[in-house]
């Protein structure tokens, strides 16, 4: 009790009721140009005997899960929203007009936008580390890398460039929160992290392949298996199939943005990165 009502103090007295997301990968000619001694540490990888936890909603004991929403703008525009789930069950994200926000949990509804009515409805939730040890320093860690976020009000990245200000995604919010980099610009993404169409940027997808493991699995076969042991509701299952089509056509080792067959008008949140001008 004396933690949460700690971490009652150092949100915001006043945060919006509901929020909502963008994210630009680390140049890699920067990386090359590191030591080998100055290398970033590779975080706890997903052991593939255990299987990530699927749920369906908010609980207990699920601090630290990533939520996946699919939302529509006013102007009927979709994209995949993520967000981090926190002790009390409440939501972190950075939002389309809102920016970086702790929000009750949105099952199927509406989130306002100053006016401008966003339709949410929640998809699933993912652990994100089947390691338990990384699940408890993700989790005792939880509140004091959200806060900060959303104490300085970080705005959400509306358009594509650079800005004069920092600025996230959705994506790029809850990629430093389970990859937190030396600075808010870049995450520090495990090597193994996925990346399926590109080397611009980081997308939701490829933080589901993560999350589901099917990016380091060696074939088709394989990848079933796995996605048949996760189970989950409909929206993952039909998701991580077409995701597990592209890992057949498109290296594992190429991230960025993925684009969406014509028949599903869904952006995946557009950038993993956080961008600042200069």
């Amino acid at each position: 009790m004396r933690l949460l009502s700690l971490l009652i103090l150092l949100l915001p007295a006043m945060l919006p009721a509901h929020a909502t997301t963008d994210v630009k990968a680390k140049p890699s000619a920067a990386a090359a140009k590191k030591p080998a001694a100055a290398a970033k540490k590779s975080w706890p990888a997903q052991p593939l005997p255990v299987l990530p936890a699927a749920v369906t909603a908010t609980a207990e004991g699920q601090a630290g899960y990533v939520h996946y929403w699919l939302i529509t703008a006013p102007d009927g525009e979709q994209e995949i929203q993520v967000g981090i789930e926190l002790p009390d069950q409440r939501i972190a994200w950075s939002f389309p007009g809102l920016g970086v926000h702790v929000a009750d949990f949105v099952a199927d509804g509406e989130v306002d936008v100053r006016g401008r009515p966003f339709k949410v409805q929640h998809l699933y939730g993912l652990r994100p580390y089947a390691n338990e040890a990384a699940m408890r320093t993700l989790r005792s860690n939880l509140m004091r890398r959200v806060t900060p976020l959303v104490r300085q009000r970080v705005p959400y990245c509306e358009l594509n460039g650079m800005t004069a200000e920092l600025c996230m995604s959705c994506m790029g919010f809850v990629s430093q929160i389970l990859f937190p980099g030396r600075t808010p610009e870049y995450a520090n993404f495990p090597r193994n992290f996925p990346r399926i169409a590109g080397e611009d940027y980081h997308t939701t997808e490829d933080l589901l392949l993560y999350l589901a493991g099917l990016h380091v699995l060696p074939n088709e076969a394989a990848r079933k298996r796995r996605m048949a042991a996760i189970g989950g509701p409909p929206a993952l299952q039909e998701e991580l199939v077409r995701l597990a089509q592209q890992l057949d056509t498109a290296p594992a080792t190429v991230a960025a943005r993925v684009k969406t067959p014509a028949k599903r008008p869904v952006r995946a949140a557009p950038k993993t990165a956080i961008r600042r001008a200069g």
